[in-house]
């Protein structure tokens, strides 16, 4: 019997939603319906659905943003906006390989940018790198504490000690900190030069995951010194998208406190893995991580353009623009964030 393939690309208004969700009922968040709807919803982005067949019979599938980036032009990027990576459901690596080899090519036809992060080599495929995930696994018969303090450097665990015993405070909640957390939010992305997601991001994900999607703060009596965004991606994974310490709101080791809380909450939720994010490689942040104890993977970015970096703020041709956003007042990089975040890759 002759195997005969299909590949092509789907729009979520046309796709049997139930027989989607069955195929990445064990795969994270960002391959769901609702985290498609909440971007187009948030953000005016569409999604749409690459998906591979054989013998008519769904075997492969890669949801992308599709739109026009004001900086890389007409784009299809797998997991845009998330953070994450696994950007492909595949019912063998064989199937993983023909959909990313049919993705680029349609990408190359049609002349569109893209991308696929992804922390597992993919053979026969050259990756680019420059970014790593920061990941810390818990044993839920431990605490919490006990653990980061073992995991720790010796500088570290002094630090997070300090911070357990100084009059900083944490607290955890839903909608009712969003407001206290954009306000830090908005502060860390103008010093990082970086257009800001939209308040209403936030709320939207709160909205369509309110058990297991929160926000911790750290204040130093009622000023904000930290803030966290966390969310349970899957059953093991508690993931933090977002981490703000910024520089005019930092007050001692707040940073080491909100990472301690953040652990917390992930076995709160029954999570193993708490995901920390991904950073440059040999930057400050990811040094943090480092010493803190997290496990560090080789994040691998597959793309068709050979050209394809990293988009480091201290080493680009947009580094004068970054460093005037930085000079904005908050009310602008608000207001113009709104227009210009989604162009952020």
């Amino acid at each position: 019997m002759i195997n005969k393939e299909n590949f092509f690309i789907q729009d979520i208004e046309n796709l049997n939603k139930l027989e989607y969700r069955k195929r990445i009922l064990n795969s994270h968040f960002f391959h769901s319906i609702e985290w498609m709807s909440l971007v187009n919803e948030t953000l005016g982005v569409d999604y749409k659905i690459a998906i591979l067949q054989e013998n008519n019979e769904t075997v492969a599938s890669i949801p992308f943003a599709f739109y026009r980036n004001f900086i890389k032009g007409p784009c299809a990027i797998p997991l845009q906006f998330s953070g994450y990576y696994g950007s492909i459901v595949a019912n063998s690596n064989l199937y993983k390989k023909k959909i990313m080899n049919h993705f680029f090519q349609y990408c190359e036809r049609k002349k569109l940018y893209t991308q696929i992060p992804e922390i597992n080599s993919i053979d026969g495929y050259k990756s680019h790198s420059g970014y790593s995930i920061y990941k810390i696994e818990l044993k839920n018969n431990l605490p919490v504490k006990e653990q980061i303090l073992s995991y720790a450097s010796k500088r570290t665990r002094g630090y997070i000690k300090s911070a357990i015993n100084s009059n900083l405070k944490s607290f955890v909640g839903g909608l009712e900190l969003i407001d206290e957390f954009y306000f830090i939010y908005l502060q860390n992305m103008k010093e990082l030069g970086t257009p800001p997601l939209p308040e209403s991001y936030f709320k939207k994900i709160i909205e369509y995951l309110p058990k297991v999607s929160k926000v911790i703060l750290v204040k130093d009596h009622k000023k904000v010194c930290s803030g966290m965004f966390i969310m349970q991606i899957s059953e093991k994974e508690l993931f933090t998208p977002i981490i703000c310490t910024p520089r005019l709101y930092q007050t001692g080791q707040s940073s080491h406190l909100i990472y301690l809380k953040a652990a917390e909450e992930a076995q709160n939720f029954g999570c193993s893995i708490v995901n920390f994010g991904r950073s440059i490689d040999g930057g400050g942040p990811a040094l943090f991580k480092k010493r803190y104890g997290l496990k560090a993977s080789p994040l691998f970015i597959y793309s068709p353009n050979k050209k394809w970096k990293v988009t480091d703020p201290n080493n680009t041709n947009w580094r004068y623009a970054i460093e005037i956003w930085k000079r904005l007042p908050i009310f602008l990089t608000k207001l113009a964030g709104k227009i210009l975040a989604k162009h952020v890759i």
